[in-house]
């Protein structure tokens, strides 16, 4: 049995307070290719039909991040504003829960394609939107802290009572912001030819681009463990909800075209140093909370599960699975090549997470190698960790189909 440590009231307490205003005001204000084979045998390729996609259309919370959050949040002093984030690439911060690239940014290099905007750029200050951007190789709509799952379907599980400040940029808002961005980009296609509708989307490549709903659930599920919900509960509950949303997600986007998708699975974040942290319960061989990351696991067997009757449904279309947790496992599993469960960047103890004192405070420090670090800070990883990730999936490593890669030809 897991339980939760007290001592942290005061400033989380105000913090949380504010967070939830900023939600509240937020969500008031801002609602503003092809087929391919895959053989059981020889590896193939999951390419669009004129080659290399050209277009990726990211979804999720902070693992896939791009921006998002720090648009939609101005008021908070959000970490990825400040170094050390961002210092090993681009060597200043990059809006990023990371110290450089994200996995969404190493895909996008693989396709040889400029590293993704967020949404919100194109309706967050008057600034970003003056700025002109070239959305022709996609968009980011993923935005930290997101859920899968909207208020009043946490309510349902016996989250709503407590005061637990939730994201109003869920699953569903963020179809709605495609949607948006879906119809912006074929209204310029049918509009005389100029500087801005050339850098949008054809019709064409949104039908032939890769759609990859990131972690859903990683999110849903701390929200779960903060309210009080017993791990029973969200296996029992939570779990289910979550991966329906997710395959509901991939539906609606089906249903307006897309035809290829990359699914991405959550991470075993008991393992993280947040978890560590602030749960107490028994761990694994690896030290990481075995209840926590029985969670994660059971979210990406039925995920998996999931996705191969959707297969059935949707003959029409390429739905490859990217088991994150499998992938991120593997290199838990190797002490010796990566320091695992300390963040490279914190105000100290057993894991380098301080909730007082986090990452891009002055009391935390960096470490000198974070390329030796699976963590980046309490609960997202080093850019090293997010490469070696993105190499895997890309070549079709603890990805179902098998003998599948996401290559060029």
């Amino acid at each position: 049995m897991i339980n939760f440590f007290l001592t942290q009231k005061g400033k989380s307490s105000t913090r949380m307070k504010l967070q939830l205003q900023v939600f509240c005001l937020i969500f008031a204000t801002i609602w503003v290719g092809c087929l391919c084979t895959v053989n059981a045998g020889k590896a193939s390729n999951f390419i669009s039909k004129e080659g290399c996609f050209t277009t990726l259309f990211q979804f999720g919370a902070s693992l896939f991040d791009t921006g998002n959050a720090v648009i939609a949040f101005p008021r908070q002093a959000f970490q990825p504003t400040r170094l050390p984030y961002g210092s090993t690439f681009p060597g200043y911060p990059a809006n990023r829960f990371s110290d450089g690239k994200l996995i969404i940014d190493y895909l996008a290099d693989a396709f040889k394609l400029e590293l993704l905007h967020p949404y919100l750029e194109s309706v967050g200050s008057e600034a970003t939107r003056k700025a002109v951007r070239d959305y022709r190789g996609g968009v980011c709509f993923s935005v930290a802290m997101a859920t899968a799952l909207s208020v009043e379907e946490l309510n349902f599980t016996g989250i709503g009572s407590k005061k637990i400040a939730l994201n109003p940029f869920t699953s569903g808002a963020q179809f709605e912001w495609f949607q948006y961005f879906r119809k912006r980009a074929l209204e310029s296609g049918n509009k005389s030819k100029g500087k801005l509708n050339s850098l949008l989307p054809s019709k064409e490549a949104m039908a032939n681009a890769l759609y990859l709903p990131g972690e859903f659930g990683v999110n849903d599920y701390r929200v779960g463990l903060l309210s009080g919900l017993s791990v029973a509960e969200i296996k029992k509950k939570l779990v289910p909800l979550v991966v329906l949303k997710i395959v509901t997600l991939i539906k609606k986007l089906h249903g307006t075209g897309a035809g290829n998708f990359l699914v991405i699975g959550v991470p075993p974040q008991g393992c993280s140093p947040f978890y560590l942290t602030v749960l107490n319960g028994s761990k694994d061989e690896y030290k990481c909370l075995v209840e926590v990351n029985e969670i994660h696991r059971l979210h990406e067997t039925k995920l998996k599960i999931a996705l191969r009757d959707l297969r059935e449904q949707l003959r029409d279309s390429n739905i490859l699975f990217a088991d994150y947790y499998r992938a991120f496992m593997s290199v838990i599993r190797h002490p010796a090549k990566h320091v695992r469960n300390v963040a490279c960047c914190g105000a100290g103890g057993e894991y380098n997470y301080n909730p007082a004192a986090v990452c891009g405070t002055s009391s935390s420090k960096r470490c000198s190698k974070p390329e030796n670090y699976v963590y980046w800070d309490d609960f997202h990883p080093t850019d090293a960790l997010n490469k070696i990730i993105a190499a895997k999936f890309a070549s079709g490593k603890y990805v179902e189909p098998p003998n599948v890669s996401l290559g060029c030809s």
